[in-house]
């Protein structure tokens, strides 16, 4: 079967490629069952939770002595995201994206600004009857501009594949919860690291696995289909 590098595999064509034993390609090992989510770890070490009160977003990680990471997001109190990990996919180096809504926060301090210059001006003139009004808008609009920023503002901790730096776990830390998710990092090199020294099987093996991997957590809507795709192509390219 030739192979294109330049082209995405599709779910079907994994599973073609699984299913025949002849192909020199992608072969299903031992633990598909577990990737596929067919069965699951079930030694738990611990569980971690934070939340975001702003955005009304909940994520809870369960670690397995198994080398695995089940990862549970709540949005609205409805669960969005529910999908299993497997940590020896993935590389122990963080990347980090921080937003920073400038525009607000400058908007906040102007009507803070014009608040504080319409209430001297209604302490110290006559016309206090218009310059209170303007005083107490400005504070209301320097104080949503706040909610605004904290609302928007965030830092993004992200980890990606070890072969084809898919990134398949994004941790948001909002501003009331950003040093609660920045205390999690360590625990989840720590456990990467764990899982990978258990893996000692061959390079080719290693990246066909990872790529099945990939396509499961693309099905389960932990990896977006773009990303998926280059992921194939950089695994694809890393073949003798």
């Amino acid at each position: 079967m030739p192979r294109d590098s330049t082209a995405s595999l599709t779910a079907e064509f994994i599973h073609q490629i699984a299913t025949d034993e002849t192909t020199e390609h992608i072969s299903l090992g031992e633990d598909f069952a577990v990737l596929a989510g067919a069965e699951e770890p079930e030694k738990i070490t611990h569980r971690f939770e934070f939340s975001s009160h702003l955005r009304r977003k909940r994520t809870q990680l369960t670690f397995y002595a198994e080398g695995y990471l089940r990862v549970r997001q709540w949005q609205n109190k409805k669960q969005v995201l529910d999908y299993l990990l497997s940590l020896r996919f993935l590389s122990p180096e963080i990347s980090t994206a921080r937003t920073i809504p400038i525009r607000m926060l400058q908007l906040a301090g102007s009507c803070a600004g014009f608040a504080v210059l319409c209430g001297l001006l209604a302490w110290l003139t006559p016309w206090n009857i218009v310059f209170t009004p303007a005083a107490i808008v400005g504070g209301i609009a320097a104080a949503v501009a706040v909610l605004v920023f904290l609302y928007l503002a965030d830092e993004r901790t992200m980890f990606a594949t070890a072969a084809g730096n898919a990134p398949v776990l994004t941790l948001i830390g909002t501003a009331d919860s950003f040093k609660r998710c920045r205390s999690i990092r360590p625990e989840i090199v720590s456990a990467i690291k764990n899982a990978q020294t258990k893996d000692l099987q061959d390079r080719s093996i290693y990246l066909r696995q990872e790529m099945r991997e990939l396509y499961r957590l693309r099905e389960y809507g932990a990896i977006e289909h773009d990303d998926c795709s280059e992921a194939t192509r950089r695994l694809l390219a890393q073949f003798d």
